[in-house]
């Protein structure tokens, strides 16, 4: 009877342990997406491939070691990194065919995990930074390049996939031709429909609203509803000094104060959040992967989140972030090569 009993208590806390983990999993997933698309969680479609994970490492065995400031650098081996966006568009996402139709996208993460030593860390990426933007005909095909900011790339193409690869391509151009191994976008209606699912997010203002939303009140504590939600993390005309660097200190707060509240969810939880916004994700991460990840990100380290540094300018009557090109190599190796 004793033996039963204790098999019987190890069947259960082997389900219990089971659960746990696929909790924890998909709120790491959640959590992940969240960060890094701003505006919610990413949709796992079953049209979708299922990416392997290795495609990066393989690729990086045929990197050159680099050499910089004196030090010698190798390409790290085993390394996974995924963009993470959040788009200017309103609605559910719609394929709209043309040649500039995708909408900007107006946050965008790569989260980089290395699989050697088993850490993961986000690069925040200024949408104002100029960089070599492919061109996009009718038909979806490369037909030039422009410098441009970042957000742009995801405006050529139809808004789905297209644009997605699109700024995909950018991103790994300005990264020195690093492999990307899978995308996820969401539209910006999604950050009203995740903080309403979760019950708000509570921030304090640090910055005047006057002028866009009297309810934000600079200095006050509050509980944001949705639309409350979307202001404060998407506005930055008549706010602050109208730069997207202000308006991605704001995203970081609201970010932060969001961890707790997504690691108290349940699974039932979570998978009510992403039934809520699935109709306005894109992604190309397969559902394995999305496993994958979700594990590795609870159990890997979290490194400190990177930018780049730059500076703002106005060129064409637009902001234009320049970007500091030692900051950028530092971030280049920081994340992909090691000390040989």
């Amino acid at each position: 009877m004793r033996h039963h009993h204790h098999r019987t208590d190890y069947h259960h806390s082997r389900i219990h342990r089971r659960d746990a983990v696929r909790a924890s999993a998909a709120v790491a997933l959640l959590l992940v997406v969240l960060l890094a698309a701003l505006f919610g969680i990413s949709r796992w479609e079953n049209r979708t491939y299922a990416a392997s994970g290795e495609s990066s490492g393989l690729a990086s065995w045929e990197k050159p070691d680099i050499t910089y400031n004196g030090v010698t650098y190798s390409p790290k081996q085993r390394v996974e990194a995924y963009l993470l966006m959040g788009i200017d568009a309103t609605g559910p996402v719609v394929s709209t065919p043309g040649a500039y139709n995708g909408g900007q996208a107006d946050a965008q993460f790569l989260l980089v995990l290395d699989n050697e030593a088993q850490t993961w860390q986000l690069l925040r990426l200024n949408r104002d930074s100029m960089v070599e933007v492919p061109v996009l005909d009718l038909k979806g095909n490369v037909i030039g390049y422009e410098r441009q900011q970042l957000a742009l790339a995801h405006a050529y193409g139809d808004g789905t996939n297209n644009s997605c690869q699109n700024t995909v391509d950018a991103v790994s151009m300005l990264l020195g031709d690093a492999v990307i191994d899978g995308y996820a976008a969401l539209n910006m209606d999604g950050i009203a429909i995740v903080n309403d699912a979760i019950g708000g997010v509570t921030v304090t203002i640090t910055s005047d609203f006057t002028a866009v939303d009297p309810t934000l009140v600079e200095g006050e504590t509050i509980t944001l509803n949705g639309q409350q939600a979307f202001e404060f993390v998407r506005t930055r005309k008549d706010v602050d000094d109208q730069t997207n660097l202000a308006r991605m200190e704001r995203q970081r707060i609201y970010l932060e104060a969001m961890k707790p509240q997504l690691m108290t969810l349940s699974d039932e939880e979570v998978v009510r959040v992403v039934d809520a916004v699935s109709d306005y994700l894109v992604t190309n991460i397969g559902s394995q992967t999305v496993l994958d990840l979700a594990e590795k990100l609870r159990d890997y380290q979290e490194l400190p989140e990177l930018t780049i540094a730059g500076e703002n300018t106005i060129e064409n009557e637009h902001v234009a972030y320049i970007l500091d090109e030692d900051s950028l190599q530092q971030v280049i190796l920081t994340l992909f090569y090691q000390e040989k």
